[in-house]
């Protein structure tokens, strides 16, 4: 692949030329420190710039012409990496190639238009309204989800971190927003934050920035200073019981580990498969043991947010398991620091990251997602990265292993009132 970036003036465009897609991939990327006070907003904001543009007014016209342009797909999501929210657009095409109409192009404005063109009146969002109500629906509905509802609340325990935010936003900051409120947060993502653009696929590069160059114009490049990792937490641990009137069949148990001292190269590699060994998939010492060996919960995982600083186990369980599942879990995770693990866990788990690597790089999304985190964090070129993973020795690991420290343990359960020890 041939990788090109290009200083547009107001933002970067990143091409990424390939013969291996008959498509034409576009990533738009706004990225900025996250706010808690702007995180409704920004939700409202992917969600009303896909409803219409100022040449297309409605759904149907819409939906007639992404069928004029071969059914051409847009989304829209939010993410958050460490310390920055990303505010990001796709949308996926089939090149012209492949086509006996040359319409790149006009797939290439009519995706730039949702985003840069808005459907507005008098300097004001329309179709505001209806997108309120959908968002709404979107809060509420996370109570329905028990996993994400209670490490939710686990995380929400933890004060001034951004991961203790709700991603979707606050139900009481809906009513707030106006269209005319929301446009001048609109012109403010604009003007402050950082703007990447990505485009992979087969085409010249020549002709593809003239396509950008002439079709919308960013004054000024803003570029992001903010360090992107979370302020580590402090060792300690806390159990807090969250008690809900609703019906909760099973029991959440989750664990907020903090990760403290990781070199850079432990954030990268070290305690991604250290994360793997302990709980990332049905091969893992926390499945085998407290699942398939003891029969103590329905499932269990653990996932690293390494740029967070933290780590977590989540589970559900029976009610009269929690305290064996507890001491189970702490047992395995203090073996893993005395070295009592196995080189077959540890091969297994690495060629599990080394092939979700591999396997990224046949999807489009997953190659833009890989340069992106090299602009971000300075991630290594995939081949790299899967010689560094395979090159990681038992030491490191018992090494990485003594800066995982509990911090909060959490359960989700049927009750009146919340406990905290």
């Amino acid at each position: 692949m041939n990788f090109e970036t290009i200083d547009m003036g107001g933002y970067n465009l990143h091409l990424i030329k390939t013969k291996k897609f008959k498509t034409i991939t576009i990533d738009v990327d706004f990225y900025r420190e996250i706010k808690k006070e702007e995180i409704t907003k920004r939700n409202l904001l992917k969600m009303i710039l896909l409803d219409s543009s100022r040449e297309y007014k409605t759904e149907r016209d819409l939906i007639i012409e992404s069928e004029n342009l071969y059914d051409i797909k847009i989304t829209s999501s939010i993410s958050r990496l460490g310390n920055f929210s990303n505010l990001s657009f796709q949308t996926k095409f089939l090149n012209e190639k492949f086509t006996e109409e040359n319409m790149n192009e006009e797939s290439i404005t009519f995706f730039l238009d949702l985003i840069f063109n808005p459907n507005v009146k008098d300097g004001a969002f329309e179709n505001v309204e209806k997108q309120k109500n959908k968002l709404r629906q979107q809060i509420i509905s996370i109570k329905d989800n028990k996993i994400k509802y209670s490490m939710l609340k686990m995380m929400e325990t933890v004060k001034d971190r951004p991961y203790s935010y709700n991603t979707f936003g606050y139900i009481e900051k809906i009513d707030e927003i106006t269209g005319k409120n929301l446009y001048e947060y609109y012109q403010k993502v604009l003007n402050e934050d950082q703007i990447d653009i990505f485009v992979l696929g087969d085409f010249d590069s020549y002709e593809m920035k003239e396509i950008f160059k002439n079709k919308f114009k960013i004054n000024t490049f803003k570029k992001n200073n903010k360090n992107i990792l979370v302020k580590e937490l402090p060792i300690r641990k806390r159990i807090v019981k969250y008690k809900e009137e609703d019906n909760v069949n099973q029991v959440q148990l989750l664990m907020l580990c903090s990760l403290n001292n990781l070199t850079d190269y432990e954030r990268k590699y070290v305690i991604k498969l250290y994360g793997e060994i302990l709980g990332g998939s049905s091969n893992s010492i926390l499945f085998n043991t407290v699942r398939e060996k003891k029969g103590y919960c329905y499932y269990i995982n653990s996932m690293v947010k390494s740029y967070d600083n933290i780590l977590i186990i989540n589970s559900g369980i029976e009610k009269e398991n929690v305290d064996k599942c507890l001491k189970l879990i702490r047992k395995c995770m203090k073996e893993m620091r005395e070295g009592k693990f196995t080189d077959e866990v540890i091969t297994s788990s690495k060629n599990t990251i080394t092939s979700s690597i591999r396997a990224s790089f046949d999807n489009p999304i997953g190659v833009i997602n890989s340069y992106f985190s090299k602009i971000l964090v300075g991630s290594d070129d995939p081949l790299e990265r899967i010689d560094k993973f395979n090159n990681i020795t038992k030491e490191e690991l018992v090494k990485v292993s003594k800066k995982v420290n509990f911090y909060i343990v959490l359960t989700l359960e049927k009750g009146e009132e919340n406990e905290e020890d």
